[in-house]
């Protein structure tokens, strides 16, 4: 039933296409590979490793977007975006069009106005990291908190002046018991969130600031890496084949319970190369520092994690690349951080959470892959 319902979809989308839209497509990505990760904590003293199939330079999406030409400089535009793991077929985030399910009217004079699911303001922070925000980068120790994708959004990004621009978004709770309220949305579980950002961009650098609060259902922030506020300032500037790319994020959840960790710093600094046209080469190092407060299964506590990456992409064509990351973290006496996103916490208190490494021990893994555009 849900495969007839998507064929009628895409098949309506396409003939409404042909009538009304000035451009429609239909576009995707499919990427495969095998990763290696070490060291993983498997009981009260004991560790194993696993070798694992899917994609994890980046998930595997397919998507329509169109735009129609409004006339007097006005464009009416729509994305539906979904993601799924090539290594089984599984839907993913949960929904149909988990990234991307949106509306908009933009204006060349005045900007855009966004309505509906999709990327969370922070998303901006993907321009920043060497590693774009996919497994073993910036994402890392954030539980991909600093790319979030929220429901019910309300979003609205000016045109440039002179280099200069700025955002701002709110993802409404739709609960009627309060504002700050959810369930916005039942799958990632958050009540309001907003936030805003501006920057400066130049045909070589820029620089960006980006302040944001996420709430949970009940319209507490009282998680770091789940329901928090962010402020973030980042830069980046290109030298010639080579772009220095700089991030540092502050969290802090003002409504944590007693004991627990309510502030942590992100710091990274990285650099991508192109050796030639086709290869290109990147490096980073990640830096978290969690505050004082108490390790549970389910919040990180205090410690720091420190990640070194290695990495390399190869262009097979212009919609086909290889790629092949390597990654190593070393934690402090308390902390378990992996070099894969993972829930805060330590999970199950023997077990831990299938992933990460035993408090203050090290990690390292590779993945190599395809990816293919179309």
């Amino acid at each position: 039933m849900k495969s007839k319902c998507l064929t009628a979809l895409i098949a309506g989308t396409m003939a409404l296409g042909a009538h009304a839209q000035s451009s429609v497509q239909l576009w995707g990505r499919v990427g495969g590979g095998v990763e290696y990760l070490g060291n993983i904590k498997t009981g009260a003293n004991t560790t194993g490793s696993r070798f694992a199939e899917g994609s994890q330079w980046g998930t595997s999406i397919w998507g329509i977007r169109g735009t129609e030409d409004l006339g007097a400089g006005n464009k009416a535009l729509f994305s539906l975006e979904g993601a799924f793991s090539s290594a089984n077929g599984n839907q993913g985030g949960g929904k149909l069009f988990q990234r991307a399910a949106w509306v908009a009217l933009q204006n060349n004079q005045y900007g855009l106005l966004r309505l509906g699911q999709g990327n969370f303001i922070n998303n901006y922070i993907w321009r920043f990291d060497p590693f774009l925000l996919e497994d073993y980068s910036a994402s890392t120790f954030t539980n991909y908190r600093n790319g979030s994708k929220l429901a019910n959004g309300i979003r609205y990004e000016s045109p440039s002046f002179g280099g200069f621009e700025f955002a701002a978004q709110v993802n409404l709770g739709n609960s009627a018991n309060g504002f700050r309220l959810g369930p916005a949305d039942t799958v990632v579980q958050n009540g309001l969130a907003w936030g805003l950002s501006a920057a400066y961009v130049a045909p070589t650098w820029e620089v960006r600031a980006i302040y944001d609060q996420v709430n949970n259902q009940n319209g507490k922030m009282d998680n770091l890496f789940v329901a928090s506020e962010e402020l973030f300032v980042g830069g980046k500037a290109v030298f010639g084949p080579a772009t220095v790319q700089a991030g540092w994020s502050h969290y802090s959840a003002p409504n944590t319970g007693p004991g627990l960790s309510s502030k942590a710093n992100h710091f990274w600094t990285g650099l991508t190369y192109d050796v030639t046209p086709r290869f290109h080469a990147m490096g980073a190092a990640y830096l978290m520092k969690v505050g004082s407060g108490t390790w549970t299964k389910d919040h990180d506590g205090e410690g720091t994690g420190l990640m070194f990456n290695l990495g390399a992409m190869y262009d097979l064509s212009k919609s086909t690349f290889l790629y092949a990351t390597v990654a190593h973290v070393t934690n402090s006496a308390n902390a378990n951080f992996s070099i894969r996103p993972v829930a805060p916490g330590y999970g199950d208190p023997v077990t831990g959470n299938g992933v990460s490494p035993a408090a203050g021990h090290s990690q390292t893994g590779a993945f190599v892959g395809v990816m293919h555009n179309f």
